[in-house]
């Protein structure tokens, strides 16, 4: 009994390394955003790892399709950096949502998200209404990235740049203009003097 556990522990243990190497191979993309592809490849070496972790069935059995399932991760991963037609398949492609404030009814449809989803997603992006939305996309690893109007976008340090380069400029004609007009008086008031 106690050799069955010290087994078993042996198998689970090969099996879990071997796992978090093919995963660490996958890299840090596939593990914060995942793809279709990327879920199914972690899905199934989770099924094909946890086969030959009983004693009757060969560890080989495990290693095997763990090991194959990361080769061929990494390969479809290579492709899809090399064909752009490659990655739509085995991602997809953004589908949008929401433009100019608009939902677009037959693309929420077709992705199966409903306006409540749809809300849900906004709100997680810090939007209330809909009309605050330039274009909101469904991107292929399920999140939703969000561009707002002008008008409820945030002010940012540029714009106050902007701001104080307009109001400045305004400063600057005002004063140019009333120095002028300082410079016209005094003259006139010279010519005045010398001819009277």
């Amino acid at each position: 009994m106690g050799a069955d556990i010290l087994q078993v522990a042996f198998r689970t243990l090969i099996l879990y390394f071997l796992a978090l190497v093919v995963v660490r191979v996958m890299g840090k993309r596939s593990v914060a955003n995942l793809a279709p592809f990327d879920l199914v490849v972690i899905i199934m070496i989770g099924s094909a790892a946890a086969i030959p972790m009983e004693e009757s069935v060969s560890l080989l059995n495990g290693v095997i399709p763990v090991a194959l399932l990361g080769v061929a991760q990494y390969l479809v991963s290579l492709l899809n950096v090399y064909s752009r037609g490659a990655e739509r398949v085995t991602q997809g492609t953004p589908v949008l949502l929401v433009q100019n404030g608009k939902v677009l009814w037959e693309n929420l449809k077709k992705e199966r998200v409903t306006l409540e989803d749809l809300r849900i997603m906004l709100r997680e992006a810090g939007i209330d209404n809909i009309t605050d939305v330039q274009e909101a996309r469904l991107e292929p690893n399920g999140k939703v990235s969000v561009i707002k109007t002008k008008e409820a976008s945030p002010i940012t340090p540029k714009d106050l740049q902007e701001l104080a380069m307009i109001r400045m400029d305004a400063v600057l004609q005002e004063t140019a203009r009333n120095l002028r007009k300082e410079i016209t008086d005094m003259f006139e008031t010279w010519q005045k003097g010398k001819t009277g």
